[in-house]
């Protein structure tokens, strides 16, 4: 892939969600690259690998990752001014109200219930694609 067109970071440890989301989201736009990591360590040290320009549009986090959960990743983004910009969702199957309010106060733009339908994955999909794309008109 080409990191020089805006991309999505995807970081998911669970392969079956990892391949859910990459389905239904290519089939919406499939001309939008998604790299794909597996825990929240590998996510900080993929952005840190990244120059400035090579920096993705998206982040999408799962909220339960070995080594770093999504709220640790979402913590050390904010420090670092450059990763602090980029918008960041968090998909869970946590409901917890902590958890959601955890998650925006450290700088979710988003949190979203992975859903149990084909019809509800659709939808996410769609509101990701729309935070992705309002990141391309800035």
């Amino acid at each position: 892939m080409n990191k020089e067109l805006p991309y999505i970071l995807l970081a998911d440890d669970d392969p079956d969600d990892l391949f859910t989301f990459l389905q239904a989201f290519g089939e919406l736009d499939p001309h939008v690259p998604i790299y794909t990591v597996t825990d929240g360590q590998e996510l900080i040290e993929f952005l840190e690998g990244c120059i400035p320009d090579e920096l993705p549009s998206l982040i999408i986090l799962d909220y339960k990752m070995p080594i770093l959960s999504g709220p640790e990743v979402l913590q050390k983004l904010a420090s670092n001014s450059e990763h602090a910009l980029i918008p960041k969702v968090v998909w869970s199957t946590s409901k917890r109200t902590q958890d959601i309010e955890n998650c925006v106060r450290f700088g979710a733009a988003g949190y979203f219930l992975k859903p149990a339908s084909s019809r509800e994955l659709a939808e996410l999909i769609q509101k990701i694609e729309l935070i992705y794309s309002a990141q391309l008109q800035h």
